[in-house]
């Protein structure tokens, strides 16, 4: 009967986590990127599903060298957003790894080899969101949908600061998760 109750338990168990580990919510993505001065690299996109009224990405990466100084991180592109970036800073600091500052939309003294952990909390922008934020006057910043071309797909993107030179773009894909394959843009 003992060994009953330990098989039922590892199975329920592993049930529990193979659902959980297939199981994407549509309200949030996570992507892993590569700072560098060639434009960096991006493993996939953020992928979420279209029509909620909030949405979190969660960005992690690593800054290759020689990159160094101050980033700016801006959402940019369409659809127009609200949305406010937190730099994910641990609990406890046990100064394993440097942790940049982080200011507004400036991330401080970046080095290479610095691990990076932020959240960027969103939400579409309308004409009802847009008169609350002057009236309530909330901080928030609004996603530019303008390009050097024009309209543009929106995304994450990664600016040294003293250079203007584009260090990280993470595209933002709106899409039907069904069909699409979860929030990490293809099954695994």
């Amino acid at each position: 009967m003992h060994r009953l109750k330990i098989a039922l338990i590892c199975i329920l168990t592993a049930g529990i986590s193979l659902f959980a580990a297939s199981y994407r919510f549509g309200d949030s993505a996570h992507a892993i990127g590569m700072l560098n001065m060639k434009g960096g690299k991006v493993r996939h996109p953020f992928m979420l599903k279209s029509g909620r009224d909030d949405y979190t990405l969660i960005m992690t990466g690593i800054v290759l060298p020689p990159v160094q100084g101050d980033v700016r991180v801006a959402l940019e592109g369409q659809p127009a957003m609200r949305y406010s970036i937190y730099n994910s800073e641990p609990i406890v600091k046990l100064d394993i790894h440097r942790q940049p500052g982080f200011n507004g939309e400036i991330l401080n003294d970046v080095r290479g080899r610095d691990r990076l952990a932020l959240w960027v909390v969103m939400q579409p922008q309308t004409e009802d969101s847009l008169l609350r934020d002057e009236v309530t006057g909330k901080p928030g910043k609004k996603s530019s949908g303008e390009g050097p071309h024009g309209e543009r797909p929106l995304s994450l993107n990664f600016y040294a600061d003293d250079s203007g030179n584009k260090l990280l773009g993470i595209p933002v894909v709106f899409a039907d998760l069904h069909s699409e394959g979860g929030s990490h843009g293809t099954r695994h």
